[in-house]
């Protein structure tokens, strides 16, 4: 028994090792095509710009959080300007439905830890289902992470539900708004097709991974809230929101184990772009930037070089995303160039202690090839 458990370990390893030399060769090949590409180039220029925008008008209406208006500014963009429009309208309801659903219970919840453990529960496992299976699946996953995070900030006083819900929203559409701005006069506009999905008729039968699938961010979710009750975790909102994104990574339907695999490669893209982003960020900190124009510069050509990788063909997108998620959380802190890099260490550490969770629990509920094969062979006699 033990010798079995120690050969799966040291082939867990091994695969996760394979993982990480493939994931860094993929990111050094794209970062050798920068500015090979025009299309590319014309897209990480429009996010560049539509991320300073988003910067500057958070700014200038002293938002709480303006690193969130600048994220989403980034995560709004599509190929052309229909497409941006579409996602960016998908993320704003989403986050209004969120914030409404997470003000509204926060009257309750916050008092009652087992039903906050039953709602973020269910709410994650609609959020990740609702990606596999709806076309409206971002506005699905945009309210189970604000009513999370709306809940989750407002825990120790739950008069504070409606603040955080409020700037959540307006951070959101500040984001929105000037992605909507710049796709709108950069990008080519026509009609993109329509997002084919399967929808959420066959949930027992043909999407029945895909239920699978939720349940165990689900059950990742609650494991998390125990150990932060427990041990009172830092960053707990973080690691609830890290859980909820990386699962939902794509369930591929030949199994459980290819699922496995897409869940682990998305958490190991999501901790080495933290770690290059933050790198990267390190440096820009240590040139002791204090002139406006020129941080914002240096914010622009990070997000530029993001979304080339996000948009390359060497299969590390989401070293890209993640990448540039982490310098904007690291560089902007406020009206004026920071000189901290310690939000960035404690996103980091949220990310990283929601991935310890979310591992463990695929290495225990997720089936081996083995058993996969076992299965199949049970079910064909």
């Amino acid at each position: 028994m033990m010798r079995t458990f120690t050969k799966v370990v040291v082939a867990d390893f091994a695969e996760m090792g394979d993982m990480i030399e493939q994931t860094l060769a993929g990111y050094w090949q794209e970062l050798g095509e920068l500015g090979e590409d025009p299309a590319r180039t014309r897209q990480g220029l429009v996010a560049a710009c539509s991320v300073m925008l988003a910067t500057t008008l958070a700014l200038l209406l002293e938002v709480d959080s303006p690193w969130w208006a600048a994220i989403s500014g980034f995560m709004s963009l599509m190929a052309t300007g229909a497409g941006s429009v579409r996602r960016g309208i998908l993320r704003l309801s989403g986050t209004v439905a969120g914030a409404v659903l997470g003000f509204v219970l926060a009257r309750w919840l916050p008092y009652d830890h087992f039903a906050l453990y039953l709602f973020l529960a269910a709410v994650t496992m609609l959020g990740v289902i609702a990606m596999q299976v709806s076309p409206h699946g971002l506005a699905w996953l945009f309210l189970t992470i604000t009513s999370s995070m709306v809940l989750l900030m407002s825990l120790n006083d739950p008069l504070q539900a409606l603040h955080v819900a409020f700037y959540r929203t307006f951070e959101v559409a500040i984001g929105v708004t000037s992605a909507i701005i710049v796709a709108n006069l950069l990008q080519d506009w026509h009609a993109d097709p329509p997002p084919t999905a399967p929808g959420w008729r066959h949930l027992l039968d043909a999407q029945w991974p895909a239920v699978l699938h939720g349940a165990r961010s689900a059950i990742a979710v609650v494991v998390l809230l125990q150990i932060w009750i427990l041990i009172d975790l830092p960053e707990v909102t973080e690691m609830a929101v890290t859980i909820a994104v990386v699962m939902s990574a794509p369930v591929i339907a030949a199994g459980g184990l290819s699922t496995r695999q897409a869940v682990a490669q998305r958490s190991l893209h999501r901790i080495i772009g933290c770690l290059l982003g933050g790198l990267v960020a390190l440096g820009c900190l240590a040139l002791d930037v204090t002139s406006f124009p020129w941080w914002l510069a240096m914010i622009g050509g990070a997000v530029w070089v993001g979304m080339h990788v996000q948009n390359g063909k060497h299969g590390v997108g989401y070293v890209g995303t993640q990448a540039a998620f982490v310098f904007i959380v690291t560089l902007i802190q406020g009206a004026a160039p920071p000189n901290s890099i310690m939000p960035g260490v404690d996103r980091f550490v949220g990310i990283t202690g929601g991935l310890a969770i979310l591992l463990i629990v695929s290495l225990l509920l997720w089936p081996r090839e083995a058993e996969v094969g076992e299965d199949a062979a049970s079910a064909a006699g």
